[in-house]
């Protein structure tokens, strides 16, 4: 099958400035694919993603050694810890319709910078996803996945389709098929009525366009969407709103 860029789904979760270390970072990373193999039996296999590709079961014991060696470096190749550690997991055993890939970067804590951690859940890039692996049950499980595992700030799930109706703005919180935010964010604005909302045990909030899988093409998907990026405009005026890192 020819790929073909651009069509698939993801979401991402991000966090501020947090110090981890390598063993701190393998008990989240450990506790995030568990959860993701509870979900759906196309997440029942891994390969660690990085040192070369490897069962993720087989590394589980040594996890915090792979995570200390993929630490970030400055412009010499020297170890910069400040800048957190890049590591992740795809699944195995799959064709790439059905594909889905962990990518990490944590451990970050300058102080410069907000959101600096993220967490990325998507389809493989380069194909048209299998609709059985795009629902809404898989991808709200996930985001949960992730709300757990890494206890971010916020974290959404789109289609990567529906970054074209965006365009060039460079805003943290826009149109989405789904925005959870923590507490201190929740208590900062009001959810539309026209999005499906879910009050989490932890004081989060969650905003969904629809049950079904979005469709960009589809109108009333689209139309919730633009009334969630408008209930988060005021987050916008946060002073990490604007970082185009974050897009």
């Amino acid at each position: 099958m020819d790929r073909v860029y651009g069509h698939n789904y993801y979401m991402r979760g991000s966090w501020e400035a947090r110090a981890e270390t390598p063993n701190e970072l393998a008990f989240r990373m450990l506790r995030h694919i568990d959860l993701l193999r509870q979900i759906d039996p196309l997440f029942a296999s891994w390969l660690s993603g990085v040192s070369g590709p490897k069962k993720f079961e087989t590394v589980r014991n040594s996890y915090a050694e792979i995570i200390a060696a993929r630490i970030s470096t400055d412009d010499w190749g020297e170890p910069l810890p400040i800048d957190g550690y890049w590591f992740g997991a795809i699944t195995r055993d799959q064709p790439g319709s059905l594909s889905y890939a962990v990518n990490i970067h944590a451990g970050a804590h300058k102080h410069t910078r907000e959101f600096q951690n993220d967490a990325y859940f998507s389809t493989s890039s380069g194909f048209i996803p299998n609709p059985t692996a795009v629902t809404y049950r898989i991808f709200r499980s996930a985001l949960f996945a992730i709300v757990e595992a890494w206890e971010p700030t916020d974290c959404i799930a789109l289609p990567h389709e529906l970054l074209g109706f965006i365009g060039n703005r460079n805003y943290h919180f826009h149109e989405v098929w789904m925005q959870y935010l923590s507490a201190p964010l929740a208590r900062l604005i009001t959810p539309p009525q026209t999005a499906i909302v879910d009050h989490l045990p932890n004081g989060g909030l969650l905003m969904s366009a629809t049950t079904e899988t979005f469709k960009v093409d589809n109108p009333t998907h689209l139309a919730v969407a633009r009334d969630i990026a408008a209930a988060t405009e005021p987050l916008n005026k946060l002073p990490c709103a604007h970082d185009p890192n974050l897009r």
